[in-house]
């Protein structure tokens, strides 16, 4: 159990004050802390999330939520030096400590809180010029706690919700690029798409929680095939219209992970690593931690990238065998994707 000063108890009932003033200005003089302070160690930013969490926790209306939450994640780009990749950490350490303590009511609402870390923490690599030390250091953060592969102590909802949101929130900030940069083609190349899934490809490759690795495959890998996939109808759709009239799907809707009506151009980035990504599911596939159901999994992953995003002289054809034991263990299902089949 973390003990608090008696400093930090009273920066603690600022945190918590029903004047929402008081609490604005107790985590603006954190900000300042975090800012000013050098090297922190693990307990002392646990210490400042333990306070955080609870003041989080208080705040009860949803346009107070979405507004706080905001302001608790931008705390990672306040950090000075590696206290970035520290503060992030000891977030993700707290979640998973106190997630089982957090009730039906409140559950949403921490899921917002780990969603806008997950971009903060893709701010903060991209105010770093991604730098490798520092992406190393978040994705590490990462591999200890939310993305951890085996850690029973680690809860799979967290696991999972990681996964929903990650992709998401990196094409959020590719979009957050594209409408402030004045040169957001150089700015997007820089982005180590491969390396930042490098978490997920680690935990298909190692895991033995059951469906975890299912999850991730559908919810990351997945994802990326969709989007670049809607994004092409789309365009599709928008070049087959007459006299510039669109045509509008009634149907459609937003979910946790999704962002509507993306275009060809958003998801540029996604398709333009997918050479990448393939090379990085071998590279992981053939480290001696990953397991023999492990390396068939993510050699099916590779497969179905290779036969979705076909390069002849690169690509590496694997026996059927590994896309029939994928599709008996019913991994993503199967999805068209122009005339070829995405497993």
């Amino acid at each position: 159990m973390i003990e608090l000063t008696e400093k930090e108890l009273a920066l603690g009932k600022r945190l918590a004050h029903v004047d929402k003033s008081v609490r604005d200005q107790a985590v603006a003089a954190i900000g300042q802390v975090l800012a000013q302070s050098g090297e922190l160690t693990n307990i002392e930013l646990l210490r400042h999330w333990k306070a955080l969490f609870y003041c989080f926790w208080l705040s009860d209306k949803p346009l107070v939520q979405q507004e706080l939450s905001m302001s608790l994640a931008s705390l990672t780009l306040a950090c000075k030096g590696s206290n970035s990749v520290g503060f992030a950490q000891a977030f993700w350490e707290t979640l998973c400590r106190e997630w089982f303590d957090v009730d039906k009511h409140r559950v949403d609402k921490y899921l917002l809180l780990a969603r806008r870390m997950v971009f903060f923490g893709f701010q903060s690599m991209r105010q770093s010029s991604w730098d490798t030390r520092v992406v190393e250091g978040f994705l590490g953060a990462y591999q200890e706690g939310p993305i951890n592969p085996s850690e029973q102590r680690i809860p799979n909802s967290i696991r999972s919700h990681m996964a929903d949101v990650y992709v998401d929130e990196l094409v959020r900030l590719v979009g957050e690029i594209r409408s402030t940069h004045d040169a957001p083609d150089v700015e997007i190349a820089k982005i180590p798409v491969a390396m930042l899934l490098e978490p997920f490809m680690r935990l298909i490759g190692t895991s033995s929680i059951r469906q975890m690795p299912v999850i991730v495959q559908t919810s990351v890998f997945e994802n990326i095939v969709v989007r670049i996939a809607e994004a092409e109808e789309r365009s599709n759709d928008q070049d087959s219209c007459s006299d510039g009239e669109l045509e509008t799907n009634n149907n459609s809707s937003v979910t946790d992970n999704q962002i509507a009506n993306e275009s060809l151009e958003d998801v540029q980035f996604l398709t333009d690593s997918i050479p990448e990504i393939k090379q990085r599911l071998l590279s992981v596939g053939s480290e001696k931690t990953t397991s023999s159901s492990g390396r068939k999994r993510l050699h099916m992953l590779y497969q179905a990238l290779c036969d979705t995003f076909p390069a002849e002289e690169t690509d590496i054809v694997f026996p059927k065998q590994i896309v029939k034991f994928a599709a008996g263990q019913q991994s993503c299902g199967y999805r068209p994707h122009q005339g070829r089949i995405w497993l």
